[in-house]
């Protein structure tokens, strides 16, 4: 988009209309309801195939978690810059703020 000269744009631009304070408090509460309601439907699909998956090949995620814990051991060892901060304490490299407050 072209930058406009100041001589273009016009002088009387009329005031925004801002919502009141108690409804963007609503929208957030919405917001935030909602971005929880996906992460409890990810896991929950994250679960079935888990389920799904150990009835199958039985074991089988545990084998997967096992590997996963070395991969990121090694991931660690390669990169420290990825070691845990203070602000993703006890979280993993790989998950560090991906997951709600």
């Amino acid at each position: 988009m072209p930058v406009q000269e100041p001589s273009t744009i016009p002088e009387n631009l009329p005031e925004p209309k801002l919502l009141p304070p108690v409804e963007v408090d609503e929208m957030l509460t919405k917001i935030k309801h909602s971005h929880g309601f996906y992460y409890q439907v990810m896991n929950l699909e994250v679960w079935a195939l888990v389920e799904t998956l150990d009835g199958l090949f039985p074991g089988a995620w545990g084998q997967f978690m096992t590997n996963r814990q070395v991969a990121v051991k090694q991931f660690l060892q390669r990169d420290p810059n990825c070691a845990v901060t203070s602000n993703n304490s006890g979280k993993d490299a790989e998950t560090a703020g991906s997951e709600e407050d």
